[in-house]
This record gives C-alpha cells, sequence and structure tokens, in this order.
C-alpha cells in the first residue's frame, strides 16, 4: 500500500509534456501544470504566440507579452516536489516487509535498488548496459529519470513512441523501419499517455456516476429497512399492548365469573344444610316419640 503511494506521488509531480519531474511548473487557465521551458516550446509551435493550448484538455490560455514565466508557479506543486526529493526512497527490488534504502536507480529496468541488490543488478552480463543513476543526484535534481524503458535493439534509444496497431511501444528508428513501412499508426508515447490518461479519467468520471447512483440505491435500501424495522416495532408495540389489555380484561371477566359461581354455590350449600338440619330435627323427634310409648304385652 505504501509502495502505490510513493507510485502515486511520483507520477503527479510529473509533467505531462516531458515526462520528467516538473521544472518550474506553471499553472494554465484550466488549472493543468507544465514545466515553464515545455510551455515555452509549446508557445513556439503555435501560430499564435499569445496564445497556449493545453496538451490535455485543449483550452486556450493568454499569455501575456508572450512571456511564459508571467504566468503564475504552481506553488503548491513545487513543494510536492521538494518533499518528493526529500523522501527516502526503498529498495522495490527486496521481497522482505523491511526494506533497505535504495542508493541507485536502474532506467532499463525501472527499479530503485539497494546495495545488495545494485551488486546483483551489475554481475548480471544483460545487465551491464543498463543506465543506472545515484538516488542522491536524482534527488538533487543534477539528472533527470527518464519515465520510457530503453529499446531491445537499440539499448541507447528511448521508446518515445507509440504503434496504435501493435499496442507497444518503440523508438524512433524501430517505428520509422518495423511500423511506418508496414502502414501502422505511430505516434509520441506522450500523444498517447496523454489520450490512455484521458480516457481513464472519463472511465472514472462514468464508474463514480455508476458508483453514485448504486450508492444512493444502497442508502435507499437502507433507509427501507429502517423504515420496515420501525413498522415492525410499532406492530409488536401493540399486539404486546393488545395481549396485555385482553389478559387484563379476561382475568377481569374470569374473577367475576368465579366470584358468581362462589355466590351461587354458597347459597345452595346453605339452602342444603337447613333442609339437613330440618331433616335431623325429625328423626331427633321421631326417636323420642317412639321411646316415650313403649307397647306392653299382658300376661
Amino acid at each position: 500500500m505504501a509502495e502505490a503511494s510513493k507510485n502515486v506521488i511520483a507520477q503527479s509531480v510529473e509533467c505531462p509534456v516531458c515526462l520528467k519531474t516538473f521544472t518550474d511548473p506553471k499553472i494554465l487557465s484550466c488549472s493543468h501544470s507544465y514545466c515553464k521551458t515545455c510551455l515555452d516550446n509549446l508557445l513556439k509551435c503555435h501560430s499564435n504566440d499569445q496564445v497556449l493550448r493545453c496538451p490535455v484538455c485543449r483550452a486556450e490560455t493568454q499569455v501575456p507579452n508572450q512571456d511564459v514565466s508571467k504566468l503564475p508557479a504552481n506553488l503548491a506543486l513545487k513543494s510536492l516536489i521538494e518533499d518528493v526529493k526529500n523522501q527516502h526512497q526503498f529498495c522495490t527490488n527486496c521481497e522482505s516487509e523491511d526494506k533497505p534504502q535504495a542508493v541507485v536507480y536502474c532506467q532499463d529496468c525501472g527499479l530503485c535498488l539497494c546495495i545488495t541488490c545494485h551488486n546483483k543488478h551489475s554481475q548480471w552480463p544483460d545487465f551491464i548496459s543498463h543506465e543506472v543513476l545515484a538516488m542522491s543526484e536524482i534527488r538533487s535534481g543534477k539528472v533527470s529519470v527518464s519515465r520510457y524503458r530503453k529499446c531491445r535493439k537499440h539499448p541507447k534509444e528511448d521508446e518515445e513512441c507509440f504503434c496504435s496497431d501493435c499496442r507497444r511501444f518503440a523508438c524512433f528508428a524501430c517505428a520509422a523501419k518495423e511500423h511506418t513501412n508496414e502502414g501502422h499508426l505511430v505516434i509520441e508515447a506522450a500523444v498517447y499517455e496523454s489520450n490512455h490518461m484521458k480516457s481513464i479519467e472519463d472511465l472514472k468520471s462514468k464508474v463514480d456516476k455508476k458508483r453514485s447512483c448504486f450508492q444512493k440505491y444502497v442508502d435507499f435500501i437502507d433507509e427501507e429497512k429502517e423504515h420496515v424495522s420501525n413498522v415492525q416495532k410499532q406492530c409488536t408495540d401493540d399486539i404486546e399492548k393488545a395481549f396485555e389489555e385482553s389478559v387484563f380484561q379476561l382475568t377481569k371477566k374470569k374473577e367475576i365469573l368465579i366470584a358468581g359461581v362462589k355466590g351461587r354455590t354458597e347459597g345452595v350449600e346453605k339452602e342444603l344444610d337447613n333442609m339437613k338440619k330440618s331433616a335431623e330435627e325429625h328423626i331427633t323427634h321421631m326417636s323420642s316419640l317412639g321411646h316415650g310409648h313403649r307397647f306392653t304385652r299382658p300376661f
């Protein structure tokens, strides 16, 4: 993750024209920035020396008195470049997490190498001809890092062309011999990368819009889920309340019925007790009459 972040920062301080670290970056009216020297060269190529057309968005910028130096400087970008130059670059070839500090940069491999990796790199026959730059000279600004790889057939030449038919980069010599003669469409690598970056930005913009739409859809689903949850809670509360009210009414009705049954049965039991008592009194009375009038048999 840290390495990817460093690569993004490194790309952000590269001029879209020369593809090298910005030198005295100037801002156009469209907010794109370029090296002062690159803008000077572009101004010379225009028929109207008072106007600069942005290589990225094609917007026009008025140049006061044909003097590019009068365009506003990108102070934030200058500060970022200084910060990048002062940062330590770690070896991009070591596989261990605790990577040592890089001491050189190989233009051909596109790798920052520590002392150990640099020694191994120098011992390989195929790598002897590679252009290796000291990191200290890169940070000091004495040398510039080329963005392009070296041509395999012409090791001293950068692959500064791009063949649209073959979909690969090539040096000027290879582009002329192997591509142009075949009727292939060859353009400058900087133009291809600029167009490619624009396509990526357009695609990113479309993706962002799609993502925004899906995010709104997700937010809508979350809102509906919350609404359903609230409805469920309300229904549950209503059911609990209705159930408790029903239980209360049934309990009250039960107590009334039990009290009624109890009152009725107690009345019946009392009447039965009275009837029993009356019967027992009659039995006692009849028994007493029987003992008082005994029958005497004559002799």
